[in-house]
């Protein structure tokens, strides 16, 4: 555990590892890292192909009503419109719930806002964790509306290794309230989390973020500095080559009972 968290340390701060990979959808393959500090990524509303893994739903009708706990909603999602409000400066006048882009303030970041129409808007990322195990997700949760809003605005982590099937909640990684206020701003919550060991050597691991509309003006939180790690799986050597060695051992012969006392 201590390995894993310094090694996703290095990754929040240093951001060594350079951002390949295909956009719309594809799994990404480990180590990945995203801190959306190119703005050429998205560029325009709701396309979310220039983005490596990436894509963001609106989330409508998955929370029947407002203050629903994100870790209850498992629905797929996927069916609900494509969401990204491109290019964003102002967190703190941006009424429309969804996901947005705010790439015109300091620290550029992509965000989740709940809503009556966007009732558990969700940020997916897919991945690709063939031949690794001990999958470790860390992100910040970034407190960015500094309005006279003020709602309690949970969020939730889940992953799923199936696209057809219900996401699976992660409680260690819940946050019940990612947001201060009213009129501040400043909060960030830093979150490292180990997978179950299902999400091992996985084609297609998918991991979304969520949260619900809340109850009162919900506020914008981002979902930041994103790095996920894995250890190497050990494969056992085939039998043949396990066998093969032995042949190769040096031959020593027995000594006869007779040579023994020799």
């Amino acid at each position: 555990m201590r390995i894993i968290h310094c090694s996703l340390v290095v990754l929040l701060t240093v951001g060594a590892i350079p951002l390949t990979g295909r956009a719309d959808g594809v799994p990404q393959k480990l180590p990945f890292v995203q801190d959306w500090s190119n703005p050429a990524l998205i560029t325009q509303e709701n396309d979310w192909s220039g983005v490596p893994g990436f894509v963001g739903y609106r989330g409508d009708k998955l929370a029947a009503k407002p203050g629903v706990n994100p870790q209850t909603i498992t629905a797929d999602g996927a069916s609900t419109p494509q969401s990204v409000l491109a290019n964003q400066k102002n967190p703190n006048s941006l009424r429309t719930g969804g996901v947005a882009e705010f790439d015109g303030i300091p620290n550029p970041t992509v965000a989740l806002k709940g809503s009556a129409t966007a009732s558990a808007p969700m940020l997916v990322l897919n991945l690709d964790t063939t031949g690794k195990q001990n999958i470790a997700v860390g992100y910040k949760l970034r407190d960015l509306d500094g309005s006279a809003n003020n709602a309690v605005q949970p969020v939730a982590l889940q992953y799923r290794t199936a696209t057809n099937t219900a996401f699976v909640d992660v409680p260690s990684a819940f946050v019940p309230d990612a947001t201060t206020g009213p009129g501040v701003a400043t909060l960030v919550t830093p979150i490292v989390v180990v997978l179950p060991v299902d999400a091992n050597d996985q084609a297609n691991l998918q991991i979304r973020w969520l949260t619900a509309n809340a109850e009162g003006n919900d506020e914008w939180v981002g979902i930041d500095d994103i790095a996920v790690i894995g250890d190497d799986i050990e494969v056992a050597p085939p039998a043949e080559l396990k066998n093969a060695a032995e042949a190769a051992k040096p031959f020593k012969p027995l000594r006869s009972p007779k040579n023994a006392g020799n």
